[in-house]
């Protein structure tokens, strides 16, 4: 495996720990607070991270892995946050069910030969969507909203 697609591995499996690092350091009772007016809860970040690992990389991933260039779907990612905050989700299993989708992508991609990385589908607004760029993106996403739930819980 390239160092490239290693990296992506890696980075890939660091979200498990920094996400627990970062939602512990959220005081008690304080996941439905925004740090500033207009801007996301605790809570809020790990709906919208949870269903875009889910929905948008992870499904496209594991398409990709068997299907030949297919079409992908979008999704009102702020209309099935708006419906998944009215069902007041434990952070708990919230947590979980992101690590899980991490540790699941982490291993379907695990071994997989170079050349099956480059696998496009393709997205209607968005273009031709590889393996490569799913997985790089989807720790960077993952990566990114964990450092603002740091910053949220430094703000509270």
């Amino acid at each position: 495996m390239s160092p490239d697609y290693r990296e992506i591995l890696r980075r890939i499996r660091a979200v498990p720990a920094a996400l627990h690092e970062a939602v512990a350091r959220v005081p008690h009772g304080a996941h439905d607070r925004p740090p500033r007016s207009g801007e996301w809860s605790v809570r809020e970040t790990l709906i919208h991270t949870r269903n875009t690992v889910m929905m948008a990389y992870g499904l496209r991933i594991r398409r990709l892995l068997y299907e030949v260039d297919p079409l992908f779907a979008d999704y009102d990612e702020a209309a099935f946050r708006q419906e998944d905050l009215r069902r007041n989700e434990s952070v708990d299993d919230l947590v979980g069910m992101i690590v899980r989708e991490h540790e699941q992508i982490a291993a379907l991609l695990d071994g997989l030969p170079d050349d099956r990385w480059a696998r496009q589908g393709r997205h209607p607004q968005l273009g031709p969507m590889s393996i490569e760029l799913l997985a790089r993106r989807a720790a960077e996403h993952a990566l990114e909203h964990t450092e603002q739930i740091a910053e949220i819980a430094r703000a509270l």
